[in-house]
C-alpha cells in the first residue's frame, strides 16, 4: 500500500549519526533573484542610513519596508537594518514599532531559545525613518528550500519546483527536519510563558543557512500581540493563519480579545508551524497557485500548492484548510515529496487540530515521541 512507502510504523533499531554542521555537498548553487529597487522605493527612502552605520547592499523589501545589509563604522559588525519611512501607510510605522518593543522585551530574557530569534542590536527614529537594527541571519526559509523556475511543457507555461541544497538535505537526513521542530519549539515555548503571538510564522520569516543546516533566526515581530491585550489582526499571509484566525480577521470586533476566549497563547502559532511542516513535506510553496511541476520520489508530477487560492481568497483557504487537515495521513500519502514516520504524522496532526482549544502546546510537543 503507499500508506506503508510514506509513513514509516517502524522505529529505528540503531541510532542516528549526529548532524554534521560543517559538511558542504557538492551540489551547485541555484541562483537566487536578487531584490530589485525600483523608483518609486528610491522615492520613498531615498539614499538615506542611520548615523554610525555603513550601507552595503539591499537584502530585501516588503510592502512597508527595506532591509539592508550595514556595517557598524566602530567595530565592523554586520548588521541587518530595517528601515521604515514615515511617509508609508501609519499601519507600517505601527507596525515597527511593535517590532522594536517585542525586541527589546526578549532583550531582557535570558533564555537559551533567544539564540533562535533575531536580536535587536539597536533602534532609531528620526523625522522620515524608523530603523530597527538586527544581528544578521542567513537566507529566508523559503529561498533555501525553493527556487521556481518558468518553462515550456508541450507548449504549455508552467513552473518548476526546484529542491535545494537544504531541501535534498533533509530528506537525506531526517535528524535535519528533527531538529528544526525542535528549535522552533521552543521559541514557540518561550512565547507562550511570555503571552506572545508571533502571529505571522511562515518561511519568509525564518532564516537559516543555505547550504547546511545550523539552526534558525526567526524575525519579523512586527505583527506579534500579546493574547492579553487587545486589537485587531491582519491577514497579509492568509496560507499559513489558523482557522479561527482567517475567520476573524474579515469581521469587525477584538480579534485578539476573542481569539483569547477560545484559544491558548500558543494556537495560533502552532497552527502556523504546522503549516510550513506540512509545505515542507509536500515540496511546494502552500501559496503556489500557478500550474508547477515537482520531483516527487524521482517522478515529476504536476502540481499546485496545498492551499493555492485565486487571489488569495480567505473563504478558498479556509475551505482548503479543512480539506487537507481532515484526513492528513491521506493528504501526505498524495502529496509527500519523501517518506515520514507516524511519530511526525501525530504530531503533525496535533498541531493541525481544528479546534484551537485542543491543539498541542509546546511543551506537550517537545515531549512528543517524535522528538525523543
Amino acid at each position: 500500500m503507499r500508506s506503508t512507502l510514506l509513513i514509516e510504523g517502524r522505529k529505528k533499531t540503531t541510532p542516528l549519526l549526529p548532524l554534521d554542521r560543517n559538511r558542504h555537498t557538492s551540489q551547485p548553487k541555484q541562483e537566487k533573484p536578487k531584490p530589485y529597487i525600483s523608483n518609486e522605493d528610491e522615492k520613498l527612502y531615498g539614499d538615506r542610513f542611520p548615523s554610525g552605520f555603513r550601507k552595503m547592499k539591499l537584502l530585501g523589501k516588503g510592502g512597508c519596508a527595506m532591509v539592508w545589509l550595514g556595517e557598524d563604522e566602530l567595530t565592523g559588525q554586520q548588521v541587518a537594518v530595517k528601515q521604515v519611512s514615515r511617509n508609508n501607510s501609519s499601519a507600517a510605522v505601527e507596525s515597527c514599532k511593535r517590532e522594536i518593543h517585542f525586541g527589546k522585551i526578549l532583550n531582557e530574557i535570558h533564555h537559551p531559545a533567544t539564540q533562535s530569534i533575531a536580536r535587536l542590536i539597536s533602534s532609531k527614529s528620526d523625522r522620515q525613518d524608523i530603523w530597527a537594527i538586527f544581528e544578521v541571519g542567513g537566507s529566508s526559509l523559503s529561498k533555501a528550500l525553493f527556487q521556481l523556475k518558468g518553462e515550456f511543457v508541450r507548449g504549455e507555461r508552467m513552473y518548476q519546483v526546484i529542491h535545494c541544497q537544504l531541501y535534498e538535505e533533509i530528506k537525506r537526513n531526517p535528524e535535519i527536519l528533527k531538529e528544526f521542530v525542535k528549535e522552533m519549539l521552543e521559541v514557540l515555548q518561550l512565547f507562550s510563558e511570555l503571552n506572545i503571538v508571533h502571529s505571522d510564522l511562515k518561511p519568509d520569516n525564518i532564516l537559516v543557512n543555505e547550504e547546511y543546516y545550523d539552526g534558525v533566526k526567526l524575525i519579523d515581530l512586527g505583527s506579534a500581540f500579546s493574547c492579553i491585550g487587545n486589537g485587531t489582526i491582519n491577514t497579509a499571509t492568509p496560507e499559513y493563519m489558523p482557522p479561527e484566525a482567517l475567520e476573524l480577521a474579515h469581521s469587525p470586533g477584538d480579534h485578539i480579545a476573542e481569539l483569547a476566549e477560545i484559544s491558548n497563547p500558543w494556537s495560533f502559532d502552532m497552527w502556523s508551524l504546522g503549516m510550513i511542516l506540512l509545505e515542507i513535506v509536500s515540496g511546494v510553496p502552500l501559496w503556489m497557485s500557478l500550474k508547477s511541476r515537482v520531483n516527487r520520489f524521482g517522478r515529476m508530477v504536476t502540481c499546485k500548492g496545498l492551499l493555492a487560492a485565486t487571489g488569495r481568497d480567505p473563504a478558498t483557504i479556509l475551505r482548503l484548510q479543512h480539506e487537507v487537515t481532515q484526513d492528513l495521513e491521506q493528504t501526505i500519502n498524495k502529496y509527500a515529496a519523501f517518506s515520514v514516520t507516524r511519530d511526525f504524522l501525530d504530531l503533525l496532526s496535533r498541531m493541525l487540530t481544528w479546534n484551537p482549544a485542543t491543539r498541542i502546546s509546546p511543551e506537550d510537543a517537545l515531549n512528543h515521541e517524535y522528538l525523543n
